[in-house]
């Protein structure tokens, strides 16, 4: 069926992709096999859509608009298909895995720019579930997501993403791949989800809150991010910042995840984790 001519939302940040080669690239970055499980998160018009279903494969495909939900469902029918009229952010990964009996999902997107932080962390939250994610974003936050320590993309965001995934860049897309079209570039990443993660589930909470007080205010010192702190426990925090080489005043952008897991042990008067990779 022939799908009716949409106008984007700018309340819910649409950019359609519109370039079919773009879109087939995007999906073999999951590498289907059958048998798979694919998630698609805001489908859209279908651009991805078109290219995941008939694979083989279990489709569920999440839009929160109501009007292209049911194109969706209308265009693409049949065993196997899904679609769910939902908030991505409001959907339990967990129990949709039960009810479709899946190991894990692959988990593709064109995420929308004004909500992709919080979709990644709401990812990253579910990691064990995931086998493998592609995702479109807005290029400074993808160039968030591969920072490394010392730049001005290294952020909380980097250190959520890094500790639940490996990310690879793989590709740029620009502006006139999209109607309407952004202002700036996008880009594609692949998360590949870490076999092991060095926190037990109920340290994470504490250890990403830790991670997020310390880069309260990025221009302050750790110390002073951290000024609530123990006398006892800062003790603790500066010997290990001396062992790992770190001056007294440094901030937290300087730190690596592996540092701050270290930092995090020795405020819980442990030995530091190990390496997430």
């Amino acid at each position: 069926m022939q799908q009716q001519p949409v106008r984007a939302k700018k309340r819910l940040g649409q950019h359609f992709l519109k370039h079919p080669s773009l879109a087939r690239k995007i999906v073999a970055g999951l590498g289907l096999e059958e048998g798979d499980t694919v998630l698609e998160i805001g489908c859209g018009t279908g651009a991805l859509t078109g290219n995941l279903v008939g694979l083989g494969c279990r489709y569920i495909g999440v839009e929160v608009d109501a009007v292209l939900c049911s194109q969706l469902r209308r265009r693409f029918n049949g065993p196997g298909i899904e679609f769910l009229n939902r908030d991505i952010l409001t959907l339990d990964l967990g129990e949709l895995r039960k009810r479709h009996a899946a190991n894990g999902f692959k988990v593709v997107g064109n995420l929308p720019y004004a909500i992709s932080s919080p979709i990644l962390q709401h990812l990253a939250r579910h990691a064990a579930l995931i086998d493998l994610a592609v995702v479109m974003l807005q290029a400074e936050v993808a160039d968030r997501l591969a920072a490394r320590p010392g730049g001005r993309d290294y952020g909380v965001l980097t250190l959520i993403v890094q500790y639940h995934f490996r990310p690879e860049p793989l590709f740029v897309v620009p502006p006139q791949a999209f109607k309407p079209k952004p202002k700036v570039d996008s880009k594609v990443v692949r998360l590949i989800p870490r076999p092991r993660r060095p926190l037990k589930p109920a340290e994470e909470g504490r250890f990403f809150g830790f991670v997020k007080q310390a880069f309260s205010q990025r221009r302050k010192t750790l110390r002073n991010c951290l000024g609530e702190v123990q006398p006892e426990a800062w003790s603790r925090l500066s010997e290990a910042l001396r062992d790992l080489g770190y001056p007294a005043t440094v901030r937290a952008e300087k730190i690596s995840l592996d540092h701050f897991l270290q930092l995090f042990g020795s405020l819980q008067e442990t030995s530091g984790p190990s390496d997430p990779q």
